[in-house]
């Protein structure tokens, strides 16, 4: 039986068993990867399988094998370049453990986070990866004691939780930041960042806090030039509009986030405020395609890459050790890059 290019329905193992004259117990074994089979017959099972363009049913394979071979990774924004680099570092590991990524994107929204987490359940995923919002802290923590979970740059509020958290060195990040623009001779420091109900909006604050210390200025609530809002272009936006509000304008502005860095040069920009005359900018976070901007923030450099991979080491061994592993924490150094949208004063 030899069908070369041709598309047949419902092709079973035993179909491929018959093209390939082999058993269907060797089909098996190529197929699961879980006894020795000679080259020979591995060769003759891989040819049939594509010529009768088999795919194996995954959903059974599970039942069976009580795994789907397949990890969640549920973020705020896909779109983000900082979660696809971390994606695409994440499939790069579980791909050589046969493992393949399911990407959701919550939208902030606590809701659809809910939803979204209760759908990779029923899809009896085996490990999840998540960039928290915040909101369902302790559904995610029970989720945990059954589901290996690793964090990404989020961690969650429950002393239940168990499993892993992956993350930039977020204080020490934002105080480099600060500290590169009171150097410069600034004190009329702005900071545009997102809520600090989560891990990486207090962690990115507190560095500010600490760095605005040393030279005496202390930052609470009523710290005229603060704005919390959304880690997205819609909350940088609206966050420089509010520091060019007020009466007496800060001269520099430290963003904690890639995409509010975006939306505040966006209104800098439409409001033909100049760069760095008018006021110098610093982002927390690499920008996507900063190497076209005329005009450079300086910003500290996160390893996404390496962040990603050690997320999906991580998972992956969570997995293998069926949750039987104490909880994790790694953090990666952050690198400051100095640009032109900058100046002393």
């Amino acid at each position: 039986m030899k069908i070369v290019g041709e598309f047949m329905k419902n092709v079973t193992v035993k179909d491929v068993a018959k093209a390939a004259g082999v058993s269907i117990a060797t089909v098996s074994r190529v197929l699961n990867k879980n006894y020795f089979v000679s080259k020979e017959l591995e060769q003759k099972v891989t040819n049939a399988i594509k010529q009768l363009n088999y795919y194996p049913n995954s959903v059974a394979r599970s039942l069976k094998n009580k795994n789907t071979l397949t990890i969640g990774f549920l973020v705020s924004d896909i779109s983000n370049s900082y979660f696809t680099t971390i994606s695409r570092a994440i499939e790069d590991v579980i791909q050589q453990h046969n493992y393949s990524l399911i990407v959701c994107s919550n939208d902030s929204k606590p809701e659809k986070e809910y939803t979204y987490l209760k759908l990779l359940l029923e899809k009896k995923v085996d490990g999840i990866i998540i960039n928290t919002t915040g909101k369902n802290d302790d559904f995610i923590a029970d989720i945990s004691e059954k589901v290996p979970i690793v964090l990404c740059g989020r961690k969650v509020n429950a002393p239940n939780f168990i499993g892993d958290f992956v993350d930039s060195d977020n204080v020490s990040g934002s105080y480099d930041l600060t500290s590169h623009l009171i150097k410069l001779g600034h004190r009329k420091i702005g900071l545009i960042n997102g809520p600090i109900s989560v891990s990486s909006g207090r962690e990115r604050f507190e560095g500010f806090q600490n760095a605005m210390k040393t030279i005496g200025i202390d930052v609470t609530d009523g710290y005229k030039y603060k704005y919390d809002g959304s880690f997205d272009i819609d909350g940088g936006y609206k966050g420089a509009a509010k520091l060019m509000e007020t009466d007496d304008k800060p001269t520099a502005v430290v963003i904690m986030n890639n995409e509010m860095s975006i939306g505040a040069l966006k209104y800098f920009r439409t409001h033909n405020i100049n760069i760095p005359e008018d006021i110098s900018v610093a982002s927390f976070g690499n920008i996507e395609n900063e190497d076209l901007l005329f005009v450079k923030p300086s910003y500290v450099k996160m390893n996404t890459w390496a962040m990603g991979r050690k997320q999906a080491e991580l998972i992956v061994e969570r997995i293998e050790n069926k949750n039987q592993l104490p909880n994790r924490e790694v953090r990666y150094s952050t690198l400051l890059i100095i640009g032109n949208g900058v100046r002393s004063i």
